[in-house]
């Protein structure tokens, strides 16, 4: 009972302010929200120490209703309620005055409690539970400045391409059913330490489950919701598009881990998938002027990080980008968010500039998380990313190629970050005045997420991670060997690792304080700042020709049922025809009663 206390204490926050949120004063509603999140992440620390818990209950045959809480699970837990907690401390000062303060905060501890049922499900249906709770969540925090019509439009747009995964998702179990006739975790893991039933209907499982984590987590092609879910409120960008959501897609592979070491062909596309969306969110942030929008680009980048390592097989090392991006990527949102407090509202980069001696905490907050973020050696996010490139290396498959350019993306997100940080805090002032240090209530979670992307990646570093997580993930594909590399040889990674990062990041600071840039860096960051035209080749191939068939079909509607002569017109005339019979006189009726008798009489007679 207890672990089902992690996912109702945020569920009866969502319910107590949705109810009467509006009766109370600020910050009350967002005191209660923090207090709950963070009574949930306690129970769940103790849980952890106890061992672990399990719940279940029967539901349907072959699909129970099961929480698992084990270190896997644990882990995100920690994540999600841990990171959520100071991500909704911050959002007390940073929504304060805001018509809608309750409501925002009802929506937030809705989403930590459809986001740990989750992580904490044991079976795919309750694990699609909360995974289409998040999504809901996910809208409805979008679209919070919902009479802005762009932002409506933004929240739609992460729906509906969402939907597109979702259905992978749900095809996906559909086969697991008919192959094995259940969907309880646990009992698929055991099924599938034997014999394979139909080895191709079961890649073709595991790549729709696959589908559904691609749309979620934002990975090449269903890519192009992320950024306009930018639109939300800055804590939102924190929470879902940074730490959380967007990295259960990752966790959906982690957790499935034991179906795709069996399916090496799956495993390899997850890899080629990953690494593109890499390399496509790193070219994309250069061109964006947008505070959070680069940031955003970066979150694309980052998640294709981590599904590069779930798809070479390195399990743990994916989960430990997503301990360490969650810091430093959370970090960068909130900065960015105390930034845009300082100019009143403002988010263009180009109207930034020399906010260093204006801003004397908030411009740490920034460079630790734009140094973490490029791989700065001896901060966490450099560990996870060694990790990462080592993993790729080792791989039998092309391990090569997949590090090459692994290590491409690690030096462009390098450069990005610095331009991140040389726009907003660095060179001359342009176009503010008066900006102002953010209040207390939302620096104390910056220096503690600052404090993590400083820390967070020591974990891994005699190990505890890695030995608390592979038992219960697949470490290696099914049949493959991987290289095991000499100690001398990891060190030389980790060097030249750190070199790349510092080549990058020297770059960065270099190129970008320049006023004037070559021709052909201008051309690229035009092309960059259009991502490419992926949005604009979804309009011209998809959107604008489904349009245009509504429109046909509406038409063709229209026609078929408006005017004196169409069914909606002849349907009217019969009704008003009939109408006229209804006179009030009682003699006619009985004269029609009498007709209908003998038209009866003779119907039968007949």
């Amino acid at each position: 009972m207890w672990l089902l206390l992690t996912i109702l204490l945020p569920l009866l926050g969502f319910a107590l302010l949705g109810l009467f949120g509006k009766r109370m004063r600020e910050p009350l509603p967002g005191v209660l929200a923090s207090a709950l999140v963070l009574a949930s992440f306690l129970v769940g620390v103790g849980l952890l120490l106890s061992g672990g818990a399990r719940l279940e209950v029967g539901w349907l045959p072959g699909i129970p209703f099961s929480l698992l809480l084990d270190n896997l699970s644990g882990f995100m837990l920690l994540i999600v309620t841990g990171v959520g907690f100071l991500i909704h401390v911050y959002a007390i000062g940073y929504m304060a005055g805001d018509p809608g303060y309750s409501r925002f905060f009802a929506y937030f501890n809705f989403f930590i409690a459809m986001m740990l049922t989750l992580v904490l499900a044991d079976s795919y249906p309750v694990m699609f539970i909360g995974w289409e709770g998040v999504g809901l969540a996910s809208f409805l925090l979008i679209g919070f400045w919902y009479k802005n019509t762009q932002y409506a439009d933004s929240a739609r747009k992460a729906f509906i391409v969402n939907r597109i995964g979702d259905l992978g998702f749900m095809l996906g179990m559909a086969i697991l059913w008919a192959l094995y006739g259940t969907l309880s975790i646990s009992e698929l893991q055991e099924a599938l330490e034997g014999p394979l039933k139909n080895p191709s209907l079961l890649a073709l499982a595991g790549f729709l489950l696959f589908l559904g984590a691609v749309g979620k987590s934002a990975q090449v092609p269903l890519m192009v919701w992320l950024p306009d879910a930018m639109a939300g409120p800055t804590p939102v960008s924190a929470l879902i598009h940074a730490a959380t959501m967007v990295t259960a897609g990752v966790y959906l592979i982690a957790r499935s881990s034991f179906l795709y070491a069996n399916l090496p062909d799956v495993s390899y596309t997850i890899a080629v998938i990953g690494l593109i969306t890499a390399l496509y969110g790193a070219l994309s942030a250069f061109g964006q002027n947008d505070i959070k929008k680069i940031v955003a680009y970066s979150t694309i980048s980052q998640l294709g990080y981590m599904f590069l390592a779930a798809g070479v097989g390195a399990y743990w090392v994916a989960l430990f980008h997503v301990l360490t991006h969650a810091f430093f990527k959370a970090l960068l949102f909130l900065a960015s968010g105390s930034v845009i407090h300082a100019l009143g509202g403002e988010q263009d980069v180009r109207q930034m500039g020399g906010l260093w001696k204006h801003l004397p905490l908030t411009r740490w907050h920034g460079l630790i998380g734009a140094l973490a973020l490029g791989g700065l050696p001896l901060l966490s996010g450099f560990w996870s990313k060694d990790a990462i490139l080592t993993a790729t290396l080792t791989y039998p498959f092309g391990g090569l190629g997949f590090y090459l350019g692994a290590l491409f993306v690690a030096i462009l997100t390098a450069m990005y970050a610095m331009r991140w940080f040389v726009l907003v805090f660095l060179g001359e002032e342009r176009g503010h005045h008066h900006p102002h240090e953010a209040p207390p209530v939302m620096l104390w979670p910056n220096h503690l997420l600052a404090l993590g992307s400083v820390l967070a990646g020591y974990l891994a570093l005699p190990l505890p991670l890695p030995n608390a997580l592979e038992p219960f993930l697949k470490p290696s594909l099914a049949e493959v060997e991987y290289h095991h590399l000499p100690l001398g040889a990891e060190w030389g990674l980790i060097a030249l690792s750190g070199a790349v990062a510092l080549l990058g990041l020297w770059l960065g600071y270099t190129f970008f304080q320049r006023r004037t840039f070559p021709t052909w860096y201008l051309t690229f960051e035009a092309w960059s700042r259009e991502s490419f035209f992926a949005d604009r080749i979804y309009n011209a191939l998809i959107v604008n020709p489904l349009k245009a068939l509504a429109e046909t079909l509406f038409q063709g509607d229209s026609g078929l049922l408006r005017g004196y002569f169409g069914l909606g017109g002849t349907v009217r005339n019969l009704g008003q025809g009939i109408a006229r019979l209804q006179t009030g006189y009682l003699r006619v009726y009985a004269l029609l009663f009498v007709l209908g008798v003998l038209v009866l009489l003779g119907v039968m007679r007949w």
